[in-house]
């Protein structure tokens, strides 16, 4: 199977998609800000995916279906 992944590098300088840019009105500089960006939230989403949660959902109390106990 192929990887068609490309890094941040490749994309920067892929003609097609410095192509599209010019098209579009958007600066590389812009881009490449933007790309960071994205890259930056992605991380921190996975990161906050794997961690431990400090009390165990099944600790977690929830409101029972039928409102509030002895009202």
């Amino acid at each position: 199977m192929q990887n068609n992944e490309m890094t941040m590098s490749e994309v920067l300088r892929d003609p097609m998609i410095r192509q599209m840019l010019r098209a579009d009105r958007v600066s590389l500089s812009e881009f490449a800000r933007l790309l960071k960006k994205t890259a930056r939230a992605r991380h921190a989403a996975s990161a906050e995916e794997r961690a431990i949660p400090l009390v165990p959902p099944a600790l977690i109390e929830r409101p029972s279906a039928g409102g509030e106990a002895g009202l």
